[in-house]
């Protein structure tokens, strides 16, 4: 029977401890509240199942985004309310919330979650004094106050019993990463037989795009996770130009060039090293005899020699002098802000509560509040999630189940409950039922809001009522508000197939620009942004779902293709060459203009300038160029309606 209810409900001996926890965190910041006679003592509740984490660093970090956010939305809310002008009020709200949601695809990581409680908690403050201005600056505070009772109680709590994070773990995971990374280009530079598929490239693509986005939370509240975190970083861009490089690499071998005898084995031997648990013996090089040779050979050995460095520094005691450093990265990731979903998602979240405030205002609705909270918070949610269409029914699930507790609560229980102490053990068993449900893995999405409503509409702590109908309003008004949040993803659910398109317009300009104009520092510049766009353009299409055909295949080619227009751009303003070459490379570049438009065409075009004799350098950039074009053709078509 025990086993039995264990499989279904997910909770294990670790999930029953999180629970508890989460119990016990909440019902002791309520009892805090509640015994220092604080209005509103259920808000000190409500952080917990938020703050709470599955890692004690990730628990700290939230723990202080929250307080942080918390304490400049409460400063934004009351300068806000100063104004004295209810449309003015609920328009500067607006901003204050379309600047924290937008600001959650700008971000990473963490940090986002601090611009969310910016709007979050500056709307705490301006709604109750536009739709209740009772008492209204009382309330403001009093939820202020209980939210840093309810972070300081689940940081100090649930810090005692959260594991930390397995940052050694990932690290070994980023090694495998690294192995696969570089056993790839092994495979690519083997020859036609043993040329790795697009499967392939998109198996070990899509695995660096895990490790990139679990990166920084498993880093979260450690500053040695953070000191290592820059050669994480260092490791998936080198993994990923490793990749692209053996690509570049293998196609001079099937153009008839020739590269180092004995460099794709001496690949795979450094892959199957670092497939072993790190401080090994092994030396792990190309070695200088297979180091020289043409610029792709080259190209790997840099990329090999940056994932060298990092493992060594990822796995280096303590305090060592490179794990230790905050300096310049070597080869670094640039980090990826999607301004177009950010502008989308502010508006959305910014237009809705203002419409909701306005609203509310104009009707005066009895709970007019919780209904415009409602719809700030909950768009705010969903607008910050990859797929808001998927979590929207969990969500609304979530928040009937709570409102429905919460009827039950205020009808039967809170009128028999008159002092302190029996409101505190009436909250206890919903508490306890509240951090079971979120502690299951099957039910942990939809518990987040369960438990938020709950407490939200049960108001417990304030005097019960008899009014049936005084309670159906105030709680179904949550529930008026999940539904239209909810139902507007649903029927207007984002795509990430249109996401992906334009990540996929964006490698496309980043190219083109690349082709008109050049500066020396655009080499330097392009792997860091070509490599994070490409793995955003992964993630986007992982989210769509399989699309078939219609899905580009070498993504590698876009890197490749960059190296290739700045090789050409080079060789154009390079005065140490006769005219005749500089006007060859930039009849190349002529010629590339147009490849978004027809890839194919455009590198048989350049086949001609591929066989040059008396310009070697000239013939490897645009070989390079129409190899690019063609194993890339469906990624430089893609979104474009071809």
């Amino acid at each position: 029977m025990l086993a039995t209810l264990k499989r279904w409900s997910g909770l294990d001996r670790a999930a029953l401890l999180h629970a508890a926890g989460l119990a016990g965190s909440a019902w002791l910041a309520f009892t805090i509240a509640a015994a220092l006679y604080i209005q509103n003592a259920y808000w000190a509740a409500m952080p917990v199942f938020v703050v709470a984490q599955a890692s004690r660093g990730l628990l700290i970090e939230r723990a202080f985004y929250r307080m942080v956010g918390t304490g400049l939305g409460a400063a934004l809310g009351f300068a806000i309310v100063r104004i004295g002008q209810p449309v003015a009020e609920l328009a500067l709200l607006a901003v204050v919330v379309a600047i924290g949601a937008g600001l959650t695809h700008i971000l990473r990581g963490v940090h986002s979650y601090g611009t969310f409680m910016v709007g979050m908690t500056a709307a705490v403050v301006v709604f109750p004094s536009v739709l209740a201005p009772e008492h209204a600056t009382e309330i403001a505070v009093a939820r202020v106050e209980c939210t840093f009772i309810g972070v300081l109680v689940v940081t100090l709590v649930m810090g005692l019993i959260t594991p930390g994070s397995r940052r050694d773990a990932f690290y070994r995971r980023a090694r495998k990463l690294a192995a696969a990374a570089v056993s790839f280009a092994a495979t690519a530079i083997a020859g036609a037989a043993g040329r790795p598929s697009a499967d392939d490239e998109r198996a070990v693509l899509a695995e660096i795009a895990d490790v990139d986005a679990l990166a920084v939370m498993v880093s979260a509240g450690s500053v040695e996770g953070y000191r290592r975190l820059r050669h994480v970083n260092a490791l998936v861009s080198a993994a990923i130009e490793i990749m692209a490089a053996g690509r570049d690499a293998g196609a001079r071998v099937r153009r008839g060039g020739t590269l180092p005898a004995g460099l794709a084995d001496r690949l795979q031997a450094v892959a199957a090293v670092l497939r072993e648990p790190p401080g090994g013996t092994a030396v792990l090089s190309l070695g200088p005899e297979l180091s020289s040779g043409p610029p792709e050979v080259a190209r790997i050995a840099a990329a090999l020699g940056q994932i060298l460095g990092a493992d060594r520094a990822l796995f280096a005691e303590p305090g060592s002098a490179d794990a230790a450093s905050f300096g310049a990265k070597a080869r670094y990731l640039a980090p990826y802000r999607d301004w177009i979903l950010a502008r989308d998602t502010g508006l959305a979240a910014g237009s809705a509560t203002f419409a909701a405030g306005l609203l509310g205002w104009w009707t005066g609705f009895p709970a007019a509040e919780l209904t415009a909270l409602g719809i700030c918070i909950f768009s705010m949610v969903l607008g910050s999630m990859p797929a808001p269409q998927k979590i929207a029914p969990l969500l609304f699930g979530g928040v009937v189940a709570g409102v429905l507790a919460a009827i039950l609560y205020r009808l039967a229980i809170q009128p028999a409950v008159p002092t302190v102490g029996a409101v505190v053990l009436s909250v206890l068993p919903f508490m306890v039922v509240g951090a079971l449900f979120r502690a299951s893995p099957k039910t942990a999405i939809a518990a987040m809001d369960f438990n938020m409503c709950f407490l939200l509409a049960s108001q417990a702590g304030l005097p019960g009522t008899a009014e049936v109908g005084t309670v159906l309003i105030d709680s179904f008004a949550l529930v008026i508000a999940a539904a239209l949040t909810s139902g507007a993803h649903l029927v207007m659910p984002r795509r990430s197939e249109i996401h992906a398109a334009g990540a996929a317009g964006s490698i496309r300009s980043d190219i083109a620009a690349m082709i008109v104009r050049f500066a020396p520092s655009a080499r330097a510049g392009w792997n860091p942004h070509a490599s994070r766009r490409m793995l955003r353009l992964l993630l986007h299409l992982r989210r769509a779902g399989d699309l078939g055909a219609a899905a580009p295949q070498g993504l590698l080619a876009a890197l490749n293709l960059g190296h290739a227009v700045m090789d050409l751009q080079t060789l154009a303003r390079d005065e140490s060459r006769p005219p005749a070459m500089r006007s060859r490379a930039e009849s190349a570049l002529t010629t590339l203009a147009g490849f978004a438009d027809d890839p194919e065409g455009v590198a048989d075009r350049l086949e001609p300038l591929a066989t040059i004799a008396d310009d070697p350098a000239l013939a490897r950039a645009t070989g390079a160029a129409a190899d690019a074009l063609r194993a890339g053709a469906s990624l430089f078509r893609f979104g474009t309606g071809d």
